[in-house]
């Protein structure tokens, strides 16, 4: 499976940052749907960000 290239993983990075600190900031009016929905973006961020920093030669 190929990996994701950096840049993506970069604003997936922002999206999931996005998403936490405006779902935390409106959680009042829409509840913690973006705020659960930014930590499992994060969590797949992670996951791909591991891939991209991992060593290529293998």
């Amino acid at each position: 499976m190929r990996r994701l290239p950096p840049w993506i993983v970069f604003f997936l990075l922002a999206l999931a940052v996005l998403m936490l600190v405006v779902g935390w900031e409106e959680r009042h009016e829409v509840g913690y749907v973006p705020v659960v929905l930014g930590v499992v973006w994060l969590l797949f961020t992670a996951a791909a960000a591991k891939n991209v920093l991992a060593d290529e030669e293998h």
